[in-house]
């Protein structure tokens, strides 16, 4: 429960523990199939009806999926809470699974791939990048939506039986943020979901090691690319796996190198010497499994992708060599921290935290202590991180560029 006295206004959001990360090659996609069809209709709500009565009750909803979970919210009058939960709970283990409705669905799902990954250089290149740093056909190296073939085949008893595998009260968090009492939702909680039996829930697993014969290059050239794109990947640990004492320095690294207009990257290469038109460093250590550490550069178009490598390459140098301060390093914590308090100004963004850490495997207790833990890492830490992480065996390049003339 995450009070809010703001607006007379409630998001409930229901996270299941799983994700595509938990399908098997020949499966993929089947989390976010279901996803989809979980707007199919129970005996109780008809098909489409759920996200149309929450609409007419001056609210909205959606869903999404990720690598480790999946989640519904729906945001409503704090009135109508009562009113998303008895649904919500009624498709948590009724859901209608039939040919009539899979079969349209599929195709919508096929056209998401063809808009967003098909039709995008981009994200055909991250899919093979993914492939590499992971390991073919592991998890994290699966595409969240799928492969085409198997979004094609997947079928009735496929989608019921991940369904009846993952969706259970005992496999879920219920988080509900605006103005209501906890009270109100224990009451409301124990009357939808309580009733609802628990099922036995098998080990997530997640590799502990990823891709083999590191490091390796990608390369995609298409007609259709506008904008080239250097990038590199290395493999990193998360809260969960690998040198987790690692993460908090982890993040704090990735801001103070690349996470803003102002960080080192963005400063020499971009305001500086005019080598990229943008430069980025990202972190994510949520993750059930390792994670990775990702530096990007769009070149500038008098530039080469040699040029960015140099550079970019130089300037890890310099971090590496110890050139990174003590007041960098709380310029990056103070950013970080900001960043957090205003994202608990939205209704959407606290749940999402907790619903993140709590499916992957953290605590509620683990979310309040993060600004403790990232205001406590040292410039000392920082430097041990990116020693362990920026190092070739762990890394893949990836080159995105327009097709050769004639190609």
């Amino acid at each position: 429960m995450l009070p809010s006295r703001r607006a007379p206004i409630v998001t409930q959001v229901v996270v299941y523990k799983v994700g595509s990360a938990d399908e098997t090659f020949g499966h993929t996609g089947a989390a976010h199939f279901l996803e989809h069809m979980m707007f199919k209709g129970t005996d109780q709500v008809p098909a489409g009806e759920f996200s149309r009565i929450v609409s007419r009750n001056g609210g909205r909803d959606n869903a999404y999926t990720t690598f480790d979970s999946t989640g519904y919210h729906q945001t409503i009058a704090a009135e109508q809470l009562e009113l998303v939960m008895r649904m919500e709970a009624d498709r948590m283990t009724n859901v209608r699974l039939t040919e009539r409705e899979i079969v349209p669905e599929r195709q919508v799902i096929l056209e998401e791939r063809r808009m967003r990954t098909d039709n995008v250089p981009a994200s055909l290149l991250d899919e093979v990048v993914r492939e590499r740093l992971y390991g073919l056909h592991k998890p994290y190296a699966m595409p969240v939506i799928g492969y085409p073939d198997d979004i094609r085949n997947l079928g009735v008893e496929d989608l019921a039986s991940f369904y009846r595998r993952h969706y259970a009260p005992n496999n879920a968090i219920l988080i509900v943020a605006g103005d209501t009492t906890t009270e109100r939702v224990r009451e409301l909680g124990e009357r939808y979901y309580g009733p609802i039996a628990r099922r036995e829930i098998g080990p997530r697993l997640r590799p502990a090691q990823g891709g083999t014969d590191l490091p390796q290059k990608v390369v995609r050239a298409d007609a259709r690319v506008a904008e080239p794109r250097w990038s590199r990947l290395w493999l990193a640990p998360s809260y969960r796996v690998g040198e987790t004492k690692y993460a908090y320095a982890l993040q704090v690294l990735a801001r103070l190198f690349g996470g803003t207009e102002t960080s080192r990257l963005s400063r020499v290469l971009v305001e500086e010497r005019g080598i990229g038109l943008s430069a980025w460093a990202s972190y994510g250590a949520s993750s059930l499994g390792l994670t990775s550490f990702d530096i990007g550069v769009h070149p500038a178009k008098s530039r080469s992708i040699e040029d960015v490598e140099q550079a970019v390459t130089a300037e890890m140098k310099k971090l590496l060599d110890g050139g990174v301060t003590a007041e960098e390093v709380e310029r990056a914590q103070n950013q970080l921290l900001a960043a957090a308090i205003y994202s608990q100004d939205s209704l959407a963004s606290g749940p999402r935290i907790y619903g993140t850490a709590l499916s992957t495997g953290s605590t509620v207790a683990d979310v309040d202590a993060w600004p403790q833990r990232i205001s406590a890492v040292t410039r000392d830490e920082v430097l041990a991180a990116a020693r362990h992480v920026w190092r070739d065996d762990g890394a893949v390049t990836a080159l995105l560029t327009p097709a050769a003339r004639g190609g």
